[in-house]
């Protein structure tokens, strides 16, 4: 499955979330409409206009994540879109296996993939970075979702999750 990064300094204007008893990301708002979902490990990557990449949801437990200090790596703000033609209505499996996940507690940033491996990143929504290689495959989903009120800090949070 090949991706492609358009720059535009923009990204799309939606908070995510940590649903702590559901173990899912959210968005909002939503996107009621959609083409297809581009599935990576249990979470979804919507697709609309049959190539763009508008929102992030789904089963994500991270009670086997791994703690680390990897930081997200040099980004700039901008769309994500797939390359390849996939018939509406449907969910394509990224690959057949599971992506390491890794959280980093003290920045907040989830990592669903390779850390270490370089790319090219884009921010496509507030505080969703993808990253890109040099041959348009997939390295690496970095999340940060908001901080709900029930937990008030970073260290709240993952001591609830992890």
């Amino acid at each position: 499955m090949k991706f492609l990064i358009e720059y535009t300094g923009q990204t799309e204007q939606r908070i995510l979330t940590y649903n702590i008893s559901e173990f899912s990301f959210d968005i909002e708002p939503s996107v009621q409409f959609i083409d297809f979902d581009i599935v990576v490990n249990k979470l979804n990557l919507t697709v609309v206009d049959y190539h763009k990449v508008t929102q992030v949801w789904g089963y994500c437990g991270l009670s086997h994540s791994i703690k680390s200090n990897y930081e997200v790596p040099k980004y700039k703000k901008g769309g994500l879109k797939i390359i390849d033609d996939f018939k509406p209505g449907f969910s394509y499996r990224l690959t057949n296996e599971d992506f390491p996940i890794y959280v980093n507690t003290k920045t907040g940033w989830i990592c669903i993939g390779n850390p270490l491996k370089l790319g090219n990143a884009v921010e496509f929504i507030n505080n969703c970075v993808a990253v890109i290689d040099e041959d348009k495959e997939f390295v690496a989903l970095w999340l940060k979702p908001r901080i709900l009120p029930a937990t008030k800090t970073l260290e709240d949070f993952y001591s609830k999750v992890l």
